[in-house]
């Protein structure tokens, strides 16, 4: 379904979300005038508020996947659903946290990246443009390698040089505490509560579908490699 199709269809359910969200906040910052029984009702309501806006990301992307959105958690300052791909057996992130709307998930099977060709790099360049971006690295450079690969203006640097670092150290042998697989991190988006339905609807299903995209390119490599080793056994 295009994004006009998304944003007309979910203009009906404006309303009520602005009801589900100033309540809330309500509950968020006056828990104390809230009772046990309306702050549980309050807590699913906004999950439905959350799962309303998810489905759009679905429809948008017309993924070859199954979800499960069964789960749910509860944040300092806010809630998330937890939406599973079945065929990735890869979770993402979306809720509320603050004053605002956010999803993350970890990039899978990195070890790939090499195999990436420009349109990758370009789409994850794209993210910015959707929304508050922020690429989280797993670990940290140690005290010789800071004057060197030290870097906080770029993403593509950073995601290229956390892989490579991990690679060489892997290729060299030289650090026996190296965890046995590659986490290099993930991406997050944000976007304020304040931001006008239409545009949070349209900037999050083209997030999620990038964000979607991405991690589906690295996975597939890995996918076609066993099915491949599975033919050759038989």
């Amino acid at each position: 379904m295009s994004i006009n199709k998304i944003l007309e269809s979910g203009k009906p359910n404006f309303d009520v979300w602005d009801k589900q969200l100033d309540e809330h906040f309500f509950a968020q910052y006056h828990p104390n005038d809230v009772g046990k029984e309306e702050y549980e009702r309050i807590f699913f309501q906004t999950n439905e508020l959350l799962i309303d806006i998810a489905s759009s990301f679905f429809v948008y992307g017309k993924f070859k996947d199954k979800w499960d959105t069964s789960k749910c958690h509860l944040n300092y300052l806010g809630q998330n659903l937890l939406l599973k791909s079945e065929k990735m057996n890869l979770t993402f992130d979306w809720g509320l946290d603050g004053n605002d709307f956010y999803m993350d998930v970890h990039i899978m099977y990195p070890e790939n990246l090499r195999y990436m060709t420009d349109d990758f790099w370009t789409m994850l360049l794209e993210l910015k443009s959707l929304g508050e971006f922020e690429y989280s690295g797993s670990g940290y450079l140690n005290a010789q390698e800071r004057p060197f690969f030290e870097n906080k203006t770029s993403t593509i640097f950073q995601v290229i040089r956390n892989f490579m670092l991990y690679q060489v150290k892997k290729m060299n042998g030289t650090n026996y505490q190296q965890p046995p697989t590659m986490d290099i991190g993930q991406f997050s988006l944000k976007w304020n509560v304040n931001t006008p339905w239409p545009e949070l609807l349209e900037k999050s299903c083209k997030a999620f579908k990038s964000l979607y995209t991405i991690n589906y390119q690295l996975w597939k490599i890995d996918d076609l490699a066993k099915k491949k080793a599975a033919k050759s056994i038989k």
